[in-house]
Formats: structure tokens, sequence, C-alpha cells
């Protein structure tokens, strides 16, 4: 007796449950048409960057090597962190950081008078230090499936922390600044879905070809 009076309304409780579940299913479904990841972190690391390069080649780099040359050249790349935030599943923007090091040793050229003709001498060790900020855009110009092409464009500064060590006294001479920089990503190729590995191309301070891991949430 029990039973059969509860047998309608768990009849109806059954129907309400299945009803819900439909409604939710369906507004999930809805959802995840819809949906694309907002957020994404980055690690990379890459070949030197544009200010390495040619700060340390440069022989003006040292006031008094107007005719140096730079040996036994060392330059670290460049490790950086970054953060992109999706505002269209096409386009984000961004901020990022970046470290790199540079060394070289400079020799005066066989005209100077400090060494006999034809006989380069060592004259200081120059380092540089870079660390640099940026503002970032970028945009997906083609996407299939986990795969997609991306460029972008970076504009920020970058602090050098540059210092010369003259060869005879020790002596060190620093020499710090803050550049206006730059950065123009011409390809980058990404292959997954939340996490993803990428490889890029470009031309300015985070270095000429970059490697790195990402994940979007």
């Amino acid at each position: 007796m029990i039973m059969r009076r509860l047998l309608p309304a768990f009849a109806v409780m059954t129907l309400m449950l299945s009803a819900s579940l439909t409604s939710y299913a369906q507004k999930n479904l809805v959802r995840d048409v819809d949906y694309f990841p907002r957020s994404e972190v980055y690690l990379q690391y890459g070949t030197p960057s544009l200010m390495e390069l040619t700060t340390i080649l440069s022989p003006d780099f040292h006031s008094e090597l107007a005719n140096g040359e730079a040996r036994n050249q060392k330059f670290s790349g460049i490790a950086g962190v970054g953060y992109n935030f999706f505002v269209h599943p096409r386009v984000s923007i961004g901020l990022d950081f970046g470290y790199g090091y540079g060394s070289a040793d400079m020799y005066m050229g066989e005209n100077s008078e400090t060494g006999p003709a034809g006989e380069p001498k060592y004259v200081c060790r120059a380092t540089v230090m870079s660390y640099s900020g940026h503002l970032s855009g970028a945009f997906t110009y083609w996407q299939q499936g986990p795969m997609e092409c991306s460029g972008a464009l970076y504009v920020g500064v970058s602090y050098m922390d540059e210092s010369v060590v003259n060869a005879e006294s020790d002596e060190l001479v620093p020499n710090d600044h803050i550049n206006f920089s730059f950065h123009i990503t011409a390809v980058k190729f990404r292959y997954g879905d939340m996490v993803g590995g990428f490889a890029e191309l470009g031309f300015g301070y985070r270095g000429l070809l970059n490697v790195g891991l990402s994940i979007k949430i």
C-alpha cells in the first residue's frame, strides 16, 4: 500500500530529474561550443637577443676600442616567462619578462699604440646582462585541431647592466642604462591543447629563435 502511494511521487521526481539533466546537458553543450581558454602561461628559451649581439659585437662598446675586436664571446641566450589573456579565440594581450647574459674579451687592433704591430693586445673583458619586460598583442591566423600559427608584436623596456673590467688595473667601469625595446614574432607554431610546445621565429629583444612550453586554462 505504501509503495503504491509512493510510486507517483517517484515518477514525478524521476521526470523532474530527467528534465533537469537534459536542460543541464543542453546548457553545457552550448557553453562548450562557445568556450575558449582565457589564460596562457609559458616558459621559453631563445637564442641571443638583438641587444646582446649588437652590444658585445660592436667595437664601440668601450670608447677606447675604435680598432678593437671581440674574442671568446659567450651568450646565454634569453630565458623568459610570460602570460597571455585571450579576449577572443584568436586575439590575446600579454606581459612577458626575459633575462640574458653575454661576455667577450676585447682586444686592440694592430694599429693600436698599446701593442706591437701585428699583435693585438688584450685590453678588457666586457659583459652585459639584460632584463626586459614587454606588453604584447598576438593574433592566431591559422588553427587546425591542436595545431596553430600566430604572430605577435612586443613593446617595452630593457635594462642593460653593462660593465668593462680593465685588464691592467682590474678597474670596473659600469655602464647601466634603460632602452626602449621591441620584438616582432613573424611566425609561432604551437602544438597541443591545454599543454603544448611551441617554436617561434622573430626579430628583436626576445631572441631570433625561441622554443618553450605553455599551459592554457
